[in-house]
């Protein structure tokens, strides 16, 4: 028997979680080292100035870099991210994260990840850091990598 591929059981698999749903995020694509969402905005996404709230933008920053993170099938979580707002979104607005890895070793693994407005707007961007679990996310599924990264 050939063990599936895991990308699309992993892609299933991310788009349960329950938080990501409440802000009504949706993942677009999954790749190892590599994530996209999107959400579009509403009243519910803004703070009481009338501005989409930090806490939005860093949900979906989260997110892509969560899928992005434990794409390789091992699980990861995050140990540090940092955020920089760049301009303000649109209330109503649709916004794209992306998440992309730029390191990783047996253990730690670095990501960028940027949220864009439809029309390639800059509104914020990240760093973080995951540690390495090890435990596989989708049993019977071959991993994207070795669980010993180089």
């Amino acid at each position: 028997m050939n063990p599936e591929a895991p990308t699309e059981k992993l892609k299933q698999l991310f788009s349960q979680d329950p938080f990501a749903a409440k802000l009504g995020i949706e993942l677009l694509e999954v790749a190892p080292g590599y994530a996209k969402t999107r959400l579009r905005l509403d009243g519910s996404h803004l703070n009481f100035l009338g501005f989409v709230h930090g806490g939005t933008l860093f949900g979906l920053l989260d997110y892509a870099f969560a899928a992005a993170s434990n794409s390789h099938n091992y699980s990861a979580a995050a140990i540090s991210m940092s955020v920089q707002f760049v301009s303000a979104p649109r209330p109503d607005g649709l916004l794209y994260a992306e998440a992309r890895e730029v390191e990783k070793t047996r253990k730690l693994g670095l990501y960028e990840m940027v949220v864009r407005e439809e029309d390639g707007k800059l509104i914020c961007r990240s760093d973080g850091r995951v540690y390495r679990i090890g435990e596989p996310l989708v049993e019977g599924a071959k991993s994207n990598s070795s669980p010993l990264f180089t």
